[in-house]
């Protein structure tokens, strides 16, 4: 067989098989980001929804990254086309372009934080810088909040936190048997490291169970 006769019988196989094997996987077929598709997950929602769909965010990895970068820069803009209604907008921008381990997204959350001096902006750039220096399982805290002893609510207090306060994550989302969530449904917790003192203990999680960790 000739070899131009070869090649179309391969690529004749190949995309055969392309075809059976169903590849593209669904997942990624279509899944161009756009400005406008982020923007309804993201800002254009419930605020519980557009909490979660913060990791829904870091998902899409640095491809996402200017499109976010887009989107701080138009806050004035959402709050007076939507009255305010922007769901968890910023805070839920910021708290992706923490978890996205890119130099790029870092660069936003710092530009971002010098033109705002949102609060929350500094928290996501101290949890990106020490997740750089010791791996995913850490984090900042984003409000205050008490180190319990337990996993339960009357549990004894260890030590009163600031927002800010580096802990290593040691187990996610802990269950306590019987007693019910700010907002129903189980109580959740997540045990920690205090860094650098190496303190243990458990923190509640809100009623939203969204991560309490920048």
């Amino acid at each position: 067989m000739r070899p131009f006769l070869q090649s179309c019988c391969a690529l004749g196989v190949a995309l055969w098989l392309a075809g059976a094997l169903g590849w593209p996987p669904p997942s990624q077929a279509g899944t161009a980001l756009t400005l406008q598709k982020v923007e309804k997950q993201l800002v254009r929602g419930g605020y519980a929804e557009t909490l979660m769909n913060a990791q829904w965010a870091v998902e899409q990895g640095e491809a996402i990254v200017p499109l976010l970068g887009q989107m701080l820069k138009k806050r004035q803009a959402y709050d007076q086309e939507l009255g305010g209604a922007t769901g968890a907008f910023p805070f839920n921008v910021l708290w992706a372009l923490g978890h996205i381990p890119q130099p790029s997204a870092l660069q936003v959350l710092e530009e971002y934080s010098a033109a705002s001096h949102d609060p929350s902006a500094a928290l996501a750039i101290q949890g990106w810088k020490l997740r750089a220096e010791k791996g995913s399982r850490y984090g900042v805290l984003t409000n205050d909040a008490l180190l319990l002893e337990k996993p339960a609510e009357q549990a004894r207090v260890v030590k009163e936190l600031k927002a800010g306060q580096a802990v290593k994550i040691e187990r996610e989302m802990l269950t306590s048997p019987g007693e019910e969530g700010p907002r129903g449904g189980p109580a959740h917790y997540d045990q920690v490291e205090l860094i650098p003192s190496g303190e243990k203990g458990y923190i509640s999680r809100a009623g939203d169970d969204f991560s309490p960790f920048m």
